[in-house]
């Protein structure tokens, strides 16, 4: 009779333990809602992009178009921006997706270049895009100012008016028909001013250096015209300039000749000792002594001839002379030697 209070607490603790193994195996119960629980970490495990379009000026952009593709090139999602300029993807499997802009929803705007982006789960990727403006079109042209035909060669400085360190300037040089074309980049939907400065004219030209202002709108073409004046060349030469001596300058030095083949107005005859005193004073010295025969250049042997022929008129006047008081010497010795005869035939 003393063993049965044991007998009765062994079966007792034998009932507690096996209790709880029978709420082990209700846990099933819950497992039958896993598929819900399970549910909710799939789509927090998406991920999303949301993308923010607008212009230069930070105006919306919309209806800009958008496409997301794999690595393989296959499109996963596609879209346009809205009024706002916001376009939102979602679903999407955490990664590397590609964005590529199809079209910028506007004539004045450019698109991006394609992006690569990652997507991780969680908040949508917030993604701000700016298009460009279109660039404008310039066309330089450079003609010559007479006749209207283009001139190759001539080098053109474009730059941005008033930038600083020449930043976003560049150089065109004309071709065969004098012209160049290139891209403007425009800031601004009213337009980006630049400057056209001709710095190497073609050859034969004279260098234009004002500059030409030229206005680029987004997706415009504009042309810049300049014009160059040809550089003067003589097509022969200068027909004043001389050749040989001037022709004033005598050819040949004069020669000195006898009395009678000198210049006129020097006495051309020569007294003789049998002249009479009339004809001797006729050959009297020309009354200007010092005058030049005419005709005569200076420093030409002239002065030289004049003086020889002074010298030979004083030799003849003095010859004259005496010529003239020889025969009035005589006449009087005949005068005398006739009156003493007389004289003494008187006297006899």
């Amino acid at each position: 009779m003393k063993h049965r209070p044991i007998l009765f607490t062994a079966l007792a603790l034998t009932a507690v333990l096996s209790g709880p193994a029978t709420t082990a195996t209700a846990a099933p119960s819950p497992s039958a809602e896993a598929p819900k629980d399970q549910a909710d970490p799939a789509s927090a495990d998406k991920a999303g992009l949301r993308i923010v379009k607008t212009d230069p000026e930070g105006q919306a952009a919309p209806g800009a178009a958008f496409q997301l593709l794999d690595s393989a090139g296959k499109t996963l999602a596609e879209g346009k921006t809205g009024s706002d300029g916001t376009l939102a993807f979602s679903d999407l499997a955490p990664g590397v997706v590609r964005l590529k802009e199809t079209s910028s929803g506007s004539p004045l705007l450019g698109t991006v270049p394609d992006q690569d982006v990652v997507v991780a789960p969680g908040e949508p990727k917030l993604l701000a895009i700016t298009d460009p403006y279109k660039s404008a079109g310039l066309t330089v042209k450079v003609t010559d100012k007479a006749t209207g035909k283009g001139l190759p060669g001539a080098i053109v400085n474009i730059a941005p008016k008033d930038a600083k360190d020449d930043k976003g300037a560049f150089t065109l040089t004309t071709g065969p028909d004098g012209t160049a074309k290139a891209p403007l980049p425009v800031g601004k939907k009213n337009g980006s001013t630049y400057t056209a400065t001709e710095t190497k004219a073609p050859d034969g030209y004279r260098l234009e250096t004002t500059p030409v202002e030229i206005t680029a709108k987004p997706g415009a073409e504009t042309t810049v015209a300049l014009t160059n004046t040809a550089t003067a060349k003589p097509t022969e030469e200068p027909t004043g300039k001389p050749t040989a001596k001037p022709t004033g300058d005598p050819t040949t030095q004069p020669t000195p000749t006898t009395s009678s083949s000198t210049s006129t107005g020097e006495p051309t005859g020569t007294p003789s000792s049998s002249s009479s005193p009339d004809i001797g004073t006729a050959t009297s010295t020309p009354t200007a002594t010092g005058a030049k025969p005419e005709g005569s250049l200076a420093h030409t042997g002239a002065d030289s001839t004049n003086g020889w022929l002074l010298a030979t008129g004083g030799l003849l006047l003095a010859a004259g002379g005496g010529a003239i008081y020889a025969a009035r010497r005589r006449k009087n010795n005949e005068s005398e030697t006739g009156t003493g005869q007389h004289r003494r035939t008187d006297d006899n």
